[in-house]
């Protein structure tokens, strides 16, 4: 039975595979994002911009948002001087 081996390149992307396949993004859209300061990791290989998936989808992970934790009803004074002032009335 035959063994195949990884490829060095088999974890890789070319810029516009990843924009196409990975995320529906323009490749122009990709390109900005490895601008960033804190930007998407890429590599060259040679000429050409090849992005590391699992890289990439850590990064992605590290940038999602998550919702701010709710806080209870708290009353401006404005609105507890109105309430003050209706239940001495």
């Amino acid at each position: 039975m035959p063994t195949t081996t990884p490829k060095l390149l088999d974890d890789w992307l070319l810029l516009e595979d990843f924009a196409r396949d990975e995320v529906q993004k323009h490749p122009r859209t990709v390109r900005r994002w490895t601008k960033e300061p804190d930007g998407l990791p890429y590599s060259w290989y040679g000429k050409t911009l090849i992005i590391h998936i699992p890289s990439a989808r850590q990064w992605l992970f590290n940038k999602m948002r998550r919702p701010a934790p709710r806080r209870g009803k708290v009353a401006s004074p404005r609105r507890r001087e109105r309430a003050r002032i209706s239940e001495n009335a």
